[in-house]
This record gives structure tokens, sequence and C-alpha cells, in this order.
């Protein structure tokens, strides 16, 4: 996966593409917590090119969850493909994570 991030205070934008699976999961914890340890609190997810979420993947976004929690922030997922939306769903994850339809409406909730 294709990772690249833009630091905006306490929010960390995450745009990325391609297959998020296991390979991609010790990048994405170590960069996630480089934007925790910059002063980043919330997170919005450009997930409009990720083609395909596993359960390594799953797990990554369950914890970036809690942490965000934990830190007082909020997570939100922006345009997630329809197969990684089938993975939320069929993990019965879907209503841990609100998705917005784009980066400056998941932006506006966040306030």
């Amino acid at each position: 996966m294709k990772l690249s991030w833009e630091d905006h205070g306490a929010v960390a934008l995450l745009i990325a593409s391609g297959d998020f699976s296991a390979d991609a999961t010790d990048n994405f914890r170590r960069v996630a917590g480089e934007r925790f340890a910059g002063g980043a609190r919330s997170f919005v997810l450009d997930f409009a090119n990720v083609t395909l979420a596993d359960s390594a993947a799953l797990e990554s976004l369950l914890w970036l969850s809690e942490e965000t929690a934990r830190a007082g922030g909020a997570l939100r997922l922006v345009q997630p493909q329809h197969a990684v939306r089938e993975a939320l769903r069929l993990t019965r994850l879907s209503d841990r994570f609100e998705c917005a339809d784009s980066v400056e409406g998941a932006a506006r909730a966040m306030r």
C-alpha cells in the first residue's frame, strides 16, 4: 500500500492507495505513532483508492481507533471502496468506523 501523510495540527490526513494487507501494517502503525508523537489526536484516512483490507489491516484500524479515542480525538474513513466496506461489514466492525464522502466533510465532522 502506498501512503502519504499531511499534518494539520491535531489532525493527520492519510492518503492511501492499493491493498492494505499484513505487509503494510507495520509501516502504517509506525507512521501513525509518529503522528501521535508529533501532536496528532485525530485521523482522516482517505481510502478512496484502497482496493482491499485484510484481517491484519482491520486490526490496525481498530488499533488506530482505540488510540485516537484514548487521545481524545476521532477517526474518519473517507470513501472506503466496496471491498473495504464489505470486510468491515462481514467482521461486524462497520459500526466502529464513521465514514465521510470527502476529506473536507470528514474534517468538518471533527470540529
